[in-house]
């Protein structure tokens, strides 16, 4: 299957209804704007000059996208900005849909730094390895290290209030997480969803009964998402949100690229593939 065939099957699955008729100029419309958006993450476009011209050359593409003409790079540039909201809203949808073939056992909770040192909107921000200048990719992710939930904030954004965002609606019997996340909030709101929650202790949280053992399950599955962040950022996105500027359009092509790599996944796991490694063209 094309690739543009695997957007316009999984958007079509994924999207919100479709807005109603108007009078005028009908444009492209956000349907065939998010197969487009969505296209250019699978391909690997990293940026809308590009894109365009794939598109001029690969006419078969842009009709399978439902395009009667190529759009100008302006008018892309526009769709990314404009369409966050919807972005999110499919790859919730497309991440439910991979939980109905894939039942979520373990949600591992991180975040990893996308750093920028020249967005204006970019902040600097803490990690394990030291300070960074740019954004981070907050991301829930289940046991084959799938993306089920994500945001993109700021560098200087603490992890730990975010926790309760990205486990919202999910089902799973547990919640993995590093001492980051460890806070009492964060505790109710996993056993809040039926789970139990893998946190390991922060040993700068003073007070009694502090100490908390992170378990075996932690241990085990943490290389799970730690796999999923150099993962996605070196072979899905590839430093794409280097080169546009803010904080929304580089959130929508994060977005962008989380659907790509899921409606992949999906693809594979329908097709009774075993290893996503060896089908998915993320990691050829």
């Amino acid at each position: 299957m094309e690739a543009c065939e695997v957007v316009r099957l999984f958007v079509n699955k994924a999207i919100v209804p479709v807005e109603p008729k108007r009078r005028g100029n009908p444009g492209y419309g956000r349907v065939k704007a998010l197969r487009v958006l969505v296209y250019a993450r699978l391909q690997g476009l990293d940026n809308d000059t590009r894109l365009v011209e794939h598109l001029e050359k690969h006419l078969f593409a842009a009709k399978t996208l439902g395009l009667s003409k190529v759009p100008d790079r302006t008018t892309v540039g526009r769709w990314w900005r404009r369409y966050l909201g919807i972005l999110e809203e499919t790859f919730v949808n497309i991440a439910d849909m991979l939980q109905l073939i894939e039942p979520t056992k373990a949600v591992i909770v991180d975040s990893t730094p996308l750093v920028d040192l020249y967005d204006v909107e970019a902040r600097w921000g803490h990690t394990g390895r030291g300070k960074f200048r740019g954004f981070k990719l907050h991301a829930a992710v289940n046991q084959l290290g799938l993306p089920l939930r994500a945001l993109v904030t700021p560098g200087n954004c603490y992890d730990g209030p975010f926790l309760p965002k990205l486990i919202e609606d999910l089902e799973a019997d547990y919640v993995l997480a590093d001492a980051g996340y460890c806070s009492k909030r964060n505790f109710e709101a996993i056993k809040d969803m039926g789970a139990v929650p893998g946190i390991a202790d922060n040993p700068r949280k003073k007070g009694k009964n502090r100490k908390i053992k992170p378990g075996e399950l932690l241990r085990k599955k943490r290389y799970v998402v730690e796999q999923f962040n150099g993962h996605i950022k070196a072979n899905v996105l590839d430093e794409c949100w280097v080169r546009p500027r803010g904080l929304i359009k580089k959130a929508a092509m994060v977005t962008a690229g989380l659907i790509s790599y899921d409606a992949e996944a999906i693809r594979s796991l329908v097709a009774g593939e075993e290893s996503l490694k060896t089908v998915s063209k993320y990691w050829a």
